[in-house]
């Protein structure tokens, strides 16, 4: 079953539709054109990963150094979809 746009609001369901993408693309059910552009997004979203956890690492280094750069806000509680931002 191929979750929708409006079914992803974690990164289980991220790494689910990878997953499904790669089946449809595999069985000839998915436009490769749709596929590619999946793939380009869930690039986008695994490098805003990436830059989460750098900029932790970052702090975390800097307060064992004596250094404060006031404290982390909202480190993964950015909603990856929610009903306001989707269309059908």
């Amino acid at each position: 079953m191929t979750l929708q746009i409006n079914q992803i609001a974690t990164f289980g369901d991220a790494r689910r539709m990878i997953l499904d993408t790669i089946v449809e693309l595999r069985n000839g059910t998915m436009d490769t054109g749709r596929g590619m552009a999946i793939a380009a997004n869930m690039k986008v979203l695994n490098d805003n990963i990436q830059v989460e956890i750098n900029q932790a690492k970052m702090v975390i280094q800097a307060q064992q150094a004596g250094h404060s750069f006031g404290r982390m806000v909202g480190m993964g509680q950015k909603a990856i979809a929610n009903d306001e931002n989707q269309t059908a």
